[in-house]
């Protein structure tokens, strides 16, 4: 159709801007150790501690086509999850013990943070392949206070830390245009890091996929609605976190592009 043809097409693009939201379903468990009580606790944030695990995120990303088969991109999504529950078996988190019974408030704020550089192997008009290699950068902030109300130990108790953690990430991206209008997509990337503790601070693994779908509504303006899931093992020997957080994600999300 004539009215098409001044749409930009994913491939065309020099810069792209997006803005999105989702409601994943999260699975997650943390572990702070104590320099004078040693190994921490696994706790798994909703059994445990009361966690809401599904809470709408928001993301918003860019990315910069410097050459025809170069890209790099970086997009930015933040959660912040809360609790309330009366512990059910005494947990020890960081070096505070909080003891059946205690009546225990929750917070985790997450900030994901993927940088990612893209080279295309395949570059056509309908179809573009591409491996992509970054570092996938998460912080988190992790907050418990606590409260006893009877026993000697009664009192209030709080437990809070700060956790950086950047880790490598590999992959693979395909996208392919059905039409002028109508496009998919799905990438697929990983990374285990298992050695170099003593100089980094941390080891772990991360997987990670995606499945999009898009629609382009004028020249630069698109939606689609996409499938997103995550998995994370880490374990941090820093000077403010010696511990461990694992979670795991996935669910639908919805967003806009535009390219320029």
């Amino acid at each position: 159709m004539a009215e098409d043809a001044g749409i930009i097409q994913p491939g065309e693009e020099k810069f792209t801007f997006m803005l999105g939201a989702f409601l994943p379903a999260f699975r997650s468990k943390m572990q702070v150790d104590g320099e004078t009580t040693g190994t921490g606790d696994r706790i798994s944030l909703g059994d445990d501690l009361g966690v809401d695990q599904s809470s709408t995120g928001g993301w918003l990303g860019a990315e910069w086509r410097f050459a025809p088969r170069h890209r790099i991109g970086l997009t930015y999504t933040r959660f912040t999850l809360n609790g309330d529950r009366s512990a059910a078996r005494d947990l020890h988190i960081d070096d505070k013990v909080y003891p059946v019974g205690a009546s225990l408030h929750t917070q985790l704020r997450l900030e994901i943070i993927p940088i990612t550089y893209s080279y295309s192997l395949i570059k056509r008009p309908d179809d573009e392949l591409a491996l992509t290699a970054g570092i996938h950068w998460d912080r988190l902030t992790f907050k418990v206070d606590g409260s006893v109300t009877f026993g000697p130990g009664s009192g209030s108790r709080e437990t809070s830390v700060t956790g950086n953690i950047p880790l490598p990430l590999v992959g693979v991206r395909y996208e392919h245009n059905f039409s002028e209008r109508w496009s998919a997509g799905a990438s697929l990337a990983g990374f285990a890091l298992s050695f170099g503790e003593e100089t980094t601070g941390f080891k772990g693994n991360i997987l990670s996929g995606r499945l999009q779908g898009e629609y382009r509504m004028t020249r630069h303006l698109a939606a689609g609605a996409a499938l997103d899931a995550f998995k994370v093992n880490t374990k941090a020997t820093k000077d403010n976190w010696h511990g461990g957080f694992d979670y795991y994600y996935w669910g639908p999300q919805i967003y806009l592009t535009a390219r320029y």
